[in-house]
């Protein structure tokens, strides 16, 4: 686990790592996360760090990931991925901000309750938000760790309309539309993994067969990462056509371990439908802050109400 304090400029000040298990139990998994977020803000204060906001990405083993933002970061390798994030002025006479958490889909941004992560059904319908703020005494905000993604992309004004693809334990995308976070009328849009694209082929743990993500991640599991770019492309493309969007970021555990095949074979399926449409081409990259972009897309949860952002 590695967590990460950044100032209210979203520049990181400080950092600190320490082991961390997602497939823990609640409530263990909930005292880890909560004692790295304070120990870190000890550390910055013990350093004479002045004060600003924090955002983390934290990845346990198993196979989705959570993320929370609050003055602090957090990030562990492993097979999931969960991140935090905090606002902080602690050292410039005020009280933190809050804890923003950047979670794996499919959540309740509005009442800070998790859905069936994947990989980890047993934090169905776990109230996330309010664990976290009983914990740290301080408001907690719950969001996609895809949307703090997006979110990292609004802040910096590098985005007017995009989409944020993930690719880690689960899939899923975060989207800029109009130069906002787009969440959708229940605050789950993004479930981008869950777009089926063949009628007969696997099961999916959401209960559909033929998902992009149950086909995506099998490709991943064999050590097929230009297919997995392949199918990648395939729901990117969708997502364009659907959304006429102008830009493509990647990022995600498995993208970033070996970015090339996925930035090429993404780009290339829809290089392809763009010319057969006669439309202009739609840019792919790797997401800019690369590992901390949800971490600090995380910490900017807490800060966005107050600069009226995504």
């Amino acid at each position: 686990m590695t967590a990460v304090l950044v100032d209210l400029a979203g520049t990181p000040v400080a950092a600190r790592s320490a082991p961390f298990d997602f497939g823990a139990p609640a409530e263990e998994a909930l005292a880890a996360a909560t004692a790295e977020v304070r120990a870190l803000l000890a550390d910055a204060a013990a350093s004479g760090v002045a004060g600003g906001t924090a955002g983390g990405d934290i990845a346990a083993g198993g196979g989705s990931g959570i993320s929370a933002g609050a003055g602090g970061g957090i990030a562990a390798g492993g097979g999931s991925d969960v991140a935090a994030g905090a606002g902080s002025g602690f050292a410039l006479g005020g009280g933190l901000l809050g804890v923003g958490v950047a979670a794996p889909g499919p959540l309740d941004h509005g009442s800070g309750v998790l859905h069936r992560v994947t990989g980890f059904p047993q934090w169905d319908g776990f109230p996330l938000r309010d664990a976290l703020a009983e914990r740290l005494a301080l408001p907690v905000v719950l969001d996609k760790d895809t949307n703090a993604a997006a979110l990292g992309l609004v802040t910096a004004g590098t985005a007017e309309s995009a989409a944020y693809l993930h690719l880690g334990t689960g899939l899923g995308a975060g989207l800029v539309l109009g130069g906002d976070v787009y969440r959708g009328a229940r605050t789950d849009a993004g479930e981008f993994g869950h777009q089926v694209i063949q009628l007969d082929g696997p099961p999916c743990d959401c209960g559909n067969n033929g998902c992009l993500e149950a086909l995506c991640l099998a490709a991943v599991a064999r050590g097929d990462r230009t297919d997995a770019a392949r199918l990648l492309g395939i729901g990117a493309t969708n997502l364009v056509r659907l959304l006429d969007i102008d830009r493509v970021l990647l990022g995600g555990r498995m993208v970033l371990a070996d970015p090339e095949p996925y930035v090429r074979g993404v780009a290339t399926m829809i290089a392809e439908d763009s010319a057969r449409a006669s439309r202009p081409p739609v840019s792919v990259d790797v997401v800019e802050r690369g590992e901390r972009a949800v971490v600090e897309g995380a910490a900017r949860l807490v800060l966005a109400p107050l600069f009226a952002l995504g």
